[in-house]
């Protein structure tokens, strides 16, 4: 048994080199990238088998042995094998091949009284004790086949499991009983052996099973060539025959591995490599830049590195390229004064000068809802916590008359907070149509509203006001269109003192240009490629007006008087055009003209005359009506106090949409007419303007804005110094 293991473990040894399994590796030639796909290969093992038994005959051999319990034998088992990856560490493996599971048994045993004949000239039978020996001999040649999971635990170490199946060739068996004490007796039979057979095993399991386990230590020669000393146990799941036996085996040696590899796909890499040759040609008369091939030729070369082949296209192309001329009309600019389409002299100074401004905003008291609704906050009106009604101020409120509408229950809520004693009437209303017909609970639920946001955000006594509720109001708007029906759907609200509802007055500073319009022109030395133009006038980078078109720059005129931005520094204003064609090309000219700012202060140290400038309006006429509402005469009273001999008055009228424009007109010069008589100015001290609906100073799609349009503008002017 020692000499087989020695034999295989020097030669190991002496064949091998130290070394790594590679299962990956770069060729030194092509720089190619090798993969393994399997590996082929034989194996050969000394093998020591352990026979574990308990039978003493088998099925239908004559035998006297009480039990064969073990017994060894060495033997050599070879075959081929193939190992294929699975996935970094893990391997599977089948073997071909051929071992044995041969042994032989021996019993010694002591039996008494055992007829026997003494050895002699005259044989004698006699009984006595003897010992015999028991010897049986197997010869079991095994053919296998040996799937196998394998687990490389390092980069040397294996570890395998698997199982062996088999198929047993030609069993054969031997057996003899043999008498060795004492000497100079034999059996009955006049020999020492007995019960001597031989022959096929009996019943034999021809197909065997074990369990393999086992593992490898690998040494390798070169990247393909592994030698590799291997230790393994076969346990056995089946017996040889219909007895207890079965035969379990350590198998030692040496496999040999052939690694065949495969190179990796190679990525292929493309490029495409453009060579072109371009000639530019400037030419006048077309929009957009032309580009033309003249000639093409392709070429490919493929070339391998490594793992990867590189495919090169090579596009050479020959072109034309036209381009449009550069883009230069020949633009200028000049601002002039009025808009005379730049026939007069070039404006060099714009003179700006401060008023002071007195402004007169009435308070419409009335509160409009929607259809069946007495919900306030479906009204016009800014709602307020109690938080916010305390900190509220008339300081917030802005030259904005519909703002200042927004805030009528807030501004009457903080005059009821200043006087105790002041009281007033909140009176609801409904239209006295479909689902307002005679619905005075509706009505009154409007007025309550009113009183309980009054009363509970800003903290007035509720016997302080007064609720009524009506169907039409007093003074009805026509129910017959639906602005009028949105009309009567309101509050109106009467104060016991006219302080309550009396106008809001704001002092401002307005300007006075001069002159009020200029014109900015252009002029082109070409103007067949320009697609689209824009104006900019700007002061120190405040915009103050843009406009833009398409074509040939028109002459622009401005109305500084009436914009929204006006110049308010000495900085000059820069008019500024630009051009672009339909290329995105562009060119831009300016023109500038000085500002001389001229405020309220500077006009006094100069003892130049300024001007103050009071505007007042009217509270608003009922629905085609041109008398005067009560109210009005406090404003009325204070005009007439304000205007001086040298004061200039302009009275305008004006009207909501309602009506034909020349039914409006005339109404608003009943308007006019009776302001001024009331204001008893004569025709040399006045003038008339009834504007009427031609110029809608407010937005006439709410029953605010037309309430507000219905009123009367009072202008005067004193010059002071």
């Amino acid at each position: 048994m020692r000499s087989p293991f020695l034999v295989l473990f020097s030669v190991t040894v002496l064949l091998s080199a130290a070394g790594r399994a590679q299962d990956i590796y770069v060729d030194e030639t092509t720089r190619q990238t090798m993969i393994l796909k399997y590996r082929l290969g034989g194996f050969a093992h000394g093998v020591q088998s352990f026979h574990v038994a308990d039978f003493g005959a088998l099925p239908g051999v004559l035998s006297c042995c009480q039990s064969f319990t073990g017994g060894t034998a060495t033997s050599f088992s070879g075959g081929i094998l193939a190992e294929f990856p699975l996935r970094e560490r893990i391997r599977i493996e089948a073997r071909l091949g051929f071992a044995s599971l041969s042994g032989d048994f021996s019993r010694t045993e002591k039996i008494g009284n055992e007829p026997v004949l003494e050895d002699g000239p005259g044989p004698r039978q006699t009984r006595r004790d003897v010992n015999v020996r028991h010897d049986f001999t197997s010869s079991i040649p095994l053919f296998t086949i040996e799937p196998s999971l394998l687990y490389s635990v390092n980069d040397r170490i294996t570890a395998q499991a698997g199982l062996r199946m088999g198929i047993m060739g030609s069993t054969s068996y031997s057996q003899r009983e043999t008498l060795i004490e004492p000497e100079g007796y034999v059996f009955l039979n006049g020999s020492t052996i007995r019960n001597q057979s031989e022959g096929q095993i009996p019943l034999a399991a021809v197909q065997q099973m074990h369990v393999i386990i086992g593992g490898r230590y690998d040494l390798v020669t070169t990247n393909s060539y592994t030698i590799s000393p291997e230790v393994r146990y076969a346990l056995p799941l089946s017996n040889i025959s219909d007895v207890n036996w079965a035969v379990h085996s350590v198998q030692a040696g040496v496999s040999v591995r052939f690694g065949v590899f495969r190179p990796i796909e190679a990525v292929i890499v493309r490029d495409t490599v453009y060579k072109r040759d371009t000639q530019t040609i400037v030419r006048r008369g077309i929009v957009e830049p032309r580009l033309e091939r003249i000639d093409a030729s392709v070429n490919e070369s493929t070339r391998r590195d490594g793992d990867s082949i590189y495919v090169t296209t090579t596009i050479a192309e020959s072109y034309r390229k036209e381009l449009p001329a550069p883009f230069d009309p020949g633009l200028s600019v000049r601002i002039v004064a009025g808009g005379d389409e730049g026939k007069d002299a070039k404006l060099t100074r714009m003179r700006v000068e401060e008023l002071d401004v007195i402004e007169n905003y009435p308070m419409l008291p009335q509160l409009f809802f929607a259809e069946g609704s007495a919900d306030l906050s479906k009204t016009k009106q800014r709602l307020l916590t109690a938080a916010e009604a305390s900190a509220f101020s008339l300081s917030m409120l802005t030259r904005d008359q519909i703002g200042v509408y927004a805030n009528l229950l807030n501004v009457i809520g903080q005059r009821l907070m200043q006087d105790p004693s002041r009281k007033i009437t909140v009176s609801g209303y409904c239209n006295n149509t479909g689902v307002e017909q005679g619905n005075r609970e509706l009505s009154r639920s409007r007025a309550e509203s009113v009183k309980t946001y009054l009363t509970s955000v800003w903290q007035i006594d509720p016997q302080r006001i007064t609720v009524r509720g009506g169907l039409l109001p007093d003074q009805p708007a026509n129910s017959s269109t639906p602005e009028g029906r949105v009309e009567n759907q309101r509050v109106e609200i009467a104060a016991s003192v006219p302080e309550v509802l009396e106008p809001i007055e704001f002092r401002d500073k307005d300007l006075i240009v001069t002159p009020p319009v200029i014109s900015v022109g252009s002029a082109l030395k070409q103007d067949d490629d320009i697609a689209t133009w824009t104006l900019v006038l700007e002061q120190a980078g405040r915009l103050l007006y843009t406009a833009k078109g398409e074509g040939t720059p028109e002459n622009v005129s401005w109305d500084a008087s009436k914009a929204t931005n006006k110049p308010r520094k000495d900085d000059p204003i820069i008019a500024r055009i630009r051009v672009r064609n339909d290329r995105g090309a562009s060119v831009e000219a300016s023109d500038t003209v000085a500002v001389e700012y001229v405020n309220l202060q500077t006009m006094r140290a100069r003892q130049e005359e300024g001007k103050i400038v009071e505007r007042y309006s009217l509270i608003v006429f009922d629905f085609n009506s041109a008398q005067l509402n009560p109210a009005n005469q406090r404003t009325m009273d204070r005009v007439k106090a304000r205007i001086q001999p040298e004061s200039r008055v302009r009275i305008v009228g004006y009207a909501d949409k309602s009506g034909n424009p020349e039914y409006n007109r005339n109404l608003a010069r009943k308007r006019c007419l009776e302001v001024q008589k009331v204001l008893g100015l004569s025709d040399e001290r006045v003038t008339l303007e009834p504007v009427g609906s031609d110029r809608l100073i407010f937005e006439n799609e709410t029953p605010e804005g037309r309430s507000y349009s219905r009123t009367v503008q009072i202008e005067l002017v004193t010059p002071v110094r």
